[in-house]
């Protein structure tokens, strides 16, 4: 059985999903960066998704979120369905398009660990020599310089039928725990953080005298292609990001009990027990079946009020 996962009201995570064999199902094109920015507006729309960074490489999907409503599975679920159908029918094709079993995820506790991850999204096609700035990308992305601004992403010409709204409109918003500045503040703060990054990056691509791929070779690549590299040992994806050991201690704890109370509650319920109460953040139960769930205790760290 799935381990179950703890999803509460305004985590804030970063997300992965990967495409099967390291297939580059997502290459850049007109196409497929409407297919995205499409889905993915409109699934944040319908359950409450503030989407603070994006980016769509050629073979995963990179996102940082803060989780509203706590709804998060239900948003991957239905954005990564409905990207699975529509490219596929983009490549004529019906197979896999992406690699078994479900998205991983990993909470940011704090804000240093947000930053972190914020950045590291955002310089992936650097990372892999792709592109000189995050900026030349030429899939899906959501930057700095999206935050606050409106986007109105027509409806893609493939896969998409009537029932589907023509356009699909949602603000990329910036990361919480910046209350205290605005938006063009928060947006200078990053971008000064994401240069100073490109520049060291690029300074030690000249050292170590390696050339990037470029824009042209990228969008010529086929989609059916794979890494020429071997594919490398699975990493496993932390559960919880930080660097402060104390935090980390007790979100791993707090896990650790919510499935304790998850599995004898489960006991319970499979029994027929009456006044079963699964711990708060249950999420496949809550959904599909009439089971109580317990409120929200005290705020704590990985929550965008937290922050």
């Amino acid at each position: 059985m799935t381990r179950p996962r703890r999803h509460l009201p305004g985590q804030v995570v970063a997300i992965t999903r990967r495409c099967f064999d390291r297939t580059f199902y997502l290459r850049p094109d007109d196409t497929m960066n409407a297919i995205a920015l499409y889905v993915f507006a409109n699934a944040a729309q319908t359950y409450d998704i503030e989407i603070h960074a994006l980016v769509v490489m050629s073979n995963h999907i990179h996102l940082i979120i803060t989780d509203v409503k706590g709804r998060r599975s239900e948003f991957m679920r239905d954005a990564m369905c409905l990207i699975s159908k529509a490219r596929n029918r983009d490549l004529d094709r019906t197979d896999y398009l992406w690699e078994g079993g479900s998205y991983r995820e990993t909470l940011l506790l704090d804000r240093d660990a947000l930053e972190r991850k914020l950045l590291y999204t955002w310089l992936n096609p650097l990372v892999d020599d792709l592109v000189e700035r995050a900026h030349e990308w030429p899939g899906a992305k959501i930057l700095p310089c999206n935050w606050g601004t409106s986007i109105k992403i027509p409806k893609p010409d493939v896969y998409f039928g009537r029932k589907s709204p023509d356009f699909a409109r949602f603000t990329p918003q910036p990361p919480p725990g910046f209350n205290a500045s605005d938006i063009p503040e928060v947006t200078t703060h990053f971008e000064t953080l994401l240069t100073e990054a490109e520049d060291d990056l690029i300074a030690t691509r000249t050292q170590e005298n390696r050339q990037v791929l470029g824009v042209e070779k990228i969008l010529a690549s086929s989609p059916f292609s794979k890494p020429k590299t071997p594919s490398p040992r699975s990493k496993i994806i932390p559960r919880f990001a930080t660097r402060n050991a104390a935090l980390l201690v007790a979100a791993i704890a707090r896990h650790r009990a919510f499935l304790t109370a998850y599995d004898h509650q489960r006991h319970r319920w499979l029994k027929g027990k009456k006044r079963v109460e699964f711990p708060c953040g249950t999420v496949w139960l809550r959904r599909n079946s009439p089971v109580k769930c317990r409120d929200p205790e005290a705020p704590e760290p990985g929550l965008a009020s937290m922050m």
